[in-house]
């Protein structure tokens, strides 16, 4: 449930106050207990709100195993901005996101640089919902994986995360993207497992073949017969819908189903 902000200082006059860091911080801390994804946005709501800033955003990026991409977007701010960055394209084509792939560490949006026509627009847009500064957390996802996160903070004020002024809330917003991260991952995976019917020994053959065993090599480790292994993968390609059992092993690694719990 997006909500609109009212206008209000910029982050670094709200900064000041001696209360705002753990204002700021006990709202962050209660995304990690959202329940579903509707209590989600309302606590980024919330948080967005202590921190002062005008709006966030969250968009998730996971390549499934055959290469289609999946695309989850959590937003905090006027509604009507993601209707109308949807006309423009997708979230993903933004230059705040090409900066999130491009350079681990956060930063404010100094570094976008246009490059196409549409960057302009999509920067123009921003600016015009809330994001006429904006600070790009990106979260990335251990070696190999195609799995990338990106929070995006912005204010109404320009140069609103520059200078030492700002370090408290370069703070806060890396703790938010963190949380929102978590969060949403495990219930990702979650949902991945439900909906696909996994069990425990499916995705300790999911691992297997993650790390490159042959059906042969899995027969040995696990006491199945070869015959039962390729069987077993062809229910689960069927379930993960992947065309092999190397885009399936892909499609658990990215969505952290081979990761301890």
């Amino acid at each position: 449930m997006p909500s609109t902000m009212p206008a209000h200082a910029s982050i670094r006059e709200q900064a000041q106050d001696p209360d705002y860091p753990m204002r700021a911080l006990t709202s962050i801390v209660q995304i990690a207990g959202a329940t579903d994804p509707a209590t989600l946005i309302a606590r980024l709501v919330d948080a967005t709100a202590a921190m002062g800033a005008s709006a966030s955003l969250y968009t998730a990026a996971l390549t499934d195993g055959d290469g289609e991409l999946s695309c989850f977007n959590l937003f905090a701010g006027q509604p009507a901005y993601i209707h109308a960055q949807n006309e423009l394209g997708s979230l993903i084509a933004h230059p705040w996101f090409r900066i999130a792939r491009k350079h681990l560490p956060s930063g404010s949006d100094r570094r976008v640089r246009i490059e196409v026509a549409a960057d302009a627009d999509a920067m123009r847009l921003a600016r015009e919902y809330g994001f006429r500064s904006c600070f790009i957390v990106p979260t990335p996802s251990g070696h190999e994986l195609d799995r990338l996160g990106m929070l995006c903070v912005g204010s109404e004020h320009p140069d609103d995360f520059e200078g030492p002024e700002a370090s408290v809330i370069r703070t806060l917003a890396r703790s938010l993207a963190a949380e929102l991260h978590d969060w949403l991952l495990h219930y990702l995976r979650q949902r991945l497992v439900q909906t696909a019917q996994l069990e425990q020994t499916d995705m300790e053959l999911l691992a297997l073949e993650y790390r490159g065993l042959q059906s042969k090599e899995i027969a040995n480790l696990t006491r199945m017969s070869k015959a039962a292994v390729d069987s077993r993968f062809q229910r689960i390609n069927m379930r993960l819908r992947c065309s092999s059992r190397k885009a399936s092993a892909m499609r658990a690694a990215a969505y952290g189903l081979l990761e301890p719990t």
